[in-house]
């Protein structure tokens, strides 16, 4: 795997991951903050499971 493009991809991952979370707590405030502090690690499996999903289908 070659380093550049697995940094580069890394770093829109996390920045978007980032953004996401912190535009949702904006949104839905302390309320939104406790559901995705509640919820964080099966959201994240669900987005694992959807991209492995989405990759077998369109592979």
């Amino acid at each position: 795997m070659a380093l550049l493009p697995f940094t580069i991809a890394s770093l829109i991952g996390r920045g978007a991951r980032f953004f996401l979370v912190v535009a949702l707590m904006a949104w839905g405030g302390a309320h939104m903050a406790a559901v995705l502090h509640r919820y964080m690690d099966r959201l994240g499996w669900a987005t694992i499971a959807l991209l492995a999903l989405s990759f077998l289908v369109y592979r």
